[in-house]
């Protein structure tokens, strides 16, 4: 049921505002990611300290994910949400003043922390007041917006210099863009129960978890593959390719995540209409396919965007961002048809628990792997990772009906 306290204009202005609010979120944080990673390589440092950058943002969104379950209900969704963004604010501000490796792991786990508590009150917010009969359509609704946003950040990057200012207020314009959008919410806040049941040990979020591990896990599994691809995706374009294809690298960015625009509204009304389980299922076997073929793929790109070879390439990776996007909205949407209010809570604070643990070793697997590999390292781990998971998945999937409760 939605949430019954809200009159359907007062829904639908909602809505709409979380929607343009998470694009703008979206579009800063993956503007920022590439550049950071970028900034790490042009002072000297190699992909494992990179990745190991990395993962301290991820450390940030895990250690609040772990207190959501007693903030959120507190704070409400506005005012975690406005927290969130002046956090990021903040680091927004600081990074660039300070390019020292040390002080950004410290800098990067507040701006995990932000980030975290932005998309975990959002992504509760709209789950939240939805109707489940239409859930699946305002999550690709939701998802298609962030994924534009996402979309967006890298090819801003693309034509900025790590090294200056640029990208850093680039991001805080945006954060000061979402602020606007965010606002209208704050007299139609939605305000959970914070009773002792709020207070929810880890036992709550262990509890959420059993009820729904393989859509859970989904998180995490889409947490080491993003965390690699926008940390590593241009960096392995070029020293395929070479540096001078630096725009083509974080074209791998940018055209995977309009793949993933396009798809996630296809993807929500698909989940409305047949077995969500197996429709995550099908998303991250397509998002495998993809990624073993990306790497014998990339050397077309040296060529004419027209030509065979790069059309073949640049499809691929629409279908890869399309189908990880995909997995992303109908994971959400299995969340919010399985838990409501504080339970709801913790279930989107296990999915942004997992999510950074994903995260965090994402970054840290693809360095290791390409200081150990080489370049080939890149792929290698993260089709390994989500190949793991769809054989996973797949098993849980059939094997579903055999479980007292049903559980996935």
């Amino acid at each position: 049921m939605p949430e019954p306290g809200l009159r359907g204009r007062e829904r639908h202005v909602c809505l709409l505002a979380l929607v343009a609010t998470f694009s703008v979120v979206a579009m800063s944080s993956s503007l920022t990611w590439p550049i950071l990673a970028e900034s790490l390589r042009l002072q000297g440092y190699d992909e494992t300290a990179i990745g190991l950058n990395a993962a301290a943002q991820f450390a940030g969104i895990m250690f609040i994910a772990g207190s959501a379950t007693w903030l959120i209900p507190r704070l409400g969704f506005f005012r975690a949400a406005l927290l969130g963004l002046a956090l990021v604010a903040a680091m927004l501000a600081a990074l660039p003043t300070v390019r020292d490796y040390w002080v950004w792991l410290a800098l990067r786990f507040v701006l995990g922390i932000g980030n975290s508590l932005l998309f975990t009150a959002g992504d509760t917010w709209i789950n939240q007041i939805v109707e489940n009969r239409v859930r699946g359509r305002w999550m690709g609704i939701y998802n298609t917006a962030g994924m534009a946003g996402w979309a967006t950040g890298p090819i801003l990057g693309s034509q900025m210099d790590p090294n200056t200012y640029g990208p850093f207020l680039a991001g805080l314009v945006g954060i000061a863009i979402a602020f606007a959008f965010l606002m209208p919410t704050r007299r139609i806040d939605v305000r959970l129960r914070a009773g002792s049941e709020a207070r929810a040990p880890l036992a709550r979020l262990l509890a959420v978890f059993v009820v729904a591990p393989t859509v859970l896990l989904s998180s995490g599994m889409f947490g080491v593959v993003e965390g690699g691809i926008q940390s590593f995706a241009h960096l392995y374009t070029m020293d395929v390719l070479g540096s001078d294809y630096r725009a083509t690298g974080y074209a791998v960015i940018w055209v995977g995540a309009v793949g993933a625009i396009f798809f996630q509204y296809p993807a929500g009304w698909l989940a409305d209409r047949v077995d969500r389980g197996w429709l995550l299922v099908g998303c991250v076997a397509v998002a495998s396919a993809a990624m073993a073929i990306f790497p014998w793929l990339l050397p077309g790109a040296a060529g004419a965007w027209w030509s065979p070879a790069a059309l073949a390439l640049w499809s691929v990776v629409v279908a890869w961002g399309a189908a990880m996007g995909a997995t992303f909205t109908v994971g959400l949407t299995l969340v919010g048809e399985r838990f409501r209010g504080v339970e709801l809570v913790a279930a989107n604070a296990v999915y942004s628990l997992l999510f950074g643990l994903g995260g965090l070793a994402g970054p840290f697997l693809a360095g290791v792997a390409m200081d150990r590999f080489g370049p080939p390292g890149f792929p290698a781990s993260l089709f390994a990772v989500a190949a793991l998971y769809t054989i996973f998945a797949a098993w849980r999937q059939a094997t579903r009906g055999r479980r007292t409760g049903g559980t996935a």
